[in-house]
């Protein structure tokens, strides 16, 4: 299978187009990773090759081949996530574009190429009701039907889905397959702050390229540091980054940066070139930041009061009495 344009994932590629060769591609398929490091892109890649009419698909020039990789084939379905960060099951008429029940009763239509090419991206971010409604689909697709389905965290999927699929793993970028796919960009970055930053994802790489956005949590972590280190007042003004990026996003660079200091910290080296001036001092302050991180992460799906929790659980944390409630991930 043509992967002209994939960086790194060789091995998920070669099981990809082995499952082709011999035409035995699962219905429903599971591509498991953190989010922005090309998932999608695979997934595409996989669903041109069913659409495409060349001799050894995908050839990447067809129409048909176009229309997968701009998200507009006839016969291809996406679910993504919206405004709210969900993909909801919608209304039982089904009517409501971008829903399951929407994307159900498509399947139920006749394709005009004979069987459906479905991308779900995001079946995380499904209600559990949501998922229940699609259960049935995934156990028994359409004739002709292919779904493949992305997730950035695995456990949030209810079980008897994923027993249903094959999953194929997608690990995070090597640095240096980070910086090609900058460089092929033309992005201008700091190439050891992007790596640690960005956590082997492109698309956090990609936000993080130009400077604003690193600047500006830089400065989060600069203030986090000096007031762990030393407590006093903690003013945590999240207003203008949040203003570029959202909730998930800061707090997944923050995790990245941390787990990386944590790192340094075990093997004794010096952090202090990708966080200058902006060192934990003490190895279990930054055990529990990470774990109040990880927490504040899991409760953007509660609809938590994300200021205010982030800032009451670093004082918390600064009076010794943070761990109590969190849970052990270490």
């Amino acid at each position: 299978m043509n992967s002209s344009g994939i960086i790194g994932h060789a091995r998920q590629m070669r099981m990809i187009s082995a499952m082709l060769k011999n035409g035995m591609v699962p219905q429903a398929l599971l591509f498991t990773g953190i989010d922005g490091i090309g998932k999608r892109l695979a997934a595409k890649r996989l669903l041109a090759a069913f659409f495409c009419g060349a001799g050894d698909p995908p050839c990447l020039a067809c129409t048909a081949c176009r229309q997968v990789s701009n998200e507009t084939h006839p016969d291809m379905i996406v679910l993504s996530p919206n405004e709210k960060g969900v993909i909801p099951i919608g209304e039982m008429t089904g009517r409501e574009t971008g829903t399951v029940r929407w994307m159900i009763g498509r399947l139920s239509r006749m394709a005009v190429s004979g069987g459906y090419g479905v991308i779900i991206s995001g079946i995380d971010r499904i209600s559990r009701e949501g998922e229940i409604a699609l259960l049935k689909t995934i156990e028994e697709p359409p004739a002709g039907t292919h779904i493949i389905m992305l997730a950035s965290n695995k456990s949030e999927i209810l079980p008897t889905i994923v027993s249903r699929c094959t999953e194929i793993h997608f690990s995070p970028l090597k640095d240096n397959e980070v910086r090609e796919v900058l460089d092929a960009a033309g992005a201008v970055y700091e190439s050891d702050a992007i790596s640690v930053f960005s956590g082997g994802s492109v698309e956090a790489a990609m936000k993080l390229a130009g400077g604003e956005v690193l600047k500006g949590i830089r400065g989060i972590c600069a203030e986090i540091s000096g007031f762990l280190n030393s407590p006093g007042r903690l003013n945590l003004d999240l207003n203008p980054l949040l203003r570029t990026i959202d909730e998930s996003f800061l707090l997944t660079v923050l995790i990245n940066i941390y787990r990386a200091h944590l790192a340094a910290v075990v093997r004794g080296e010096d952090f202090g070139r990708i966080l200058p001036g902006s060192e934990i001092h003490d190895e279990q302050k930054v055990r529990s930041l990470i774990k109040i991180l990880l927490a504040l992460f899991r409760g953007l799906n509660f609809n938590i009061n994300f200021r205010n929790s982030f800032k009451g659980m670093l004082y918390s944390l600064a009076e010794g009495g943070a761990d109590e409630f969190l849970p052990d991930f270490i």
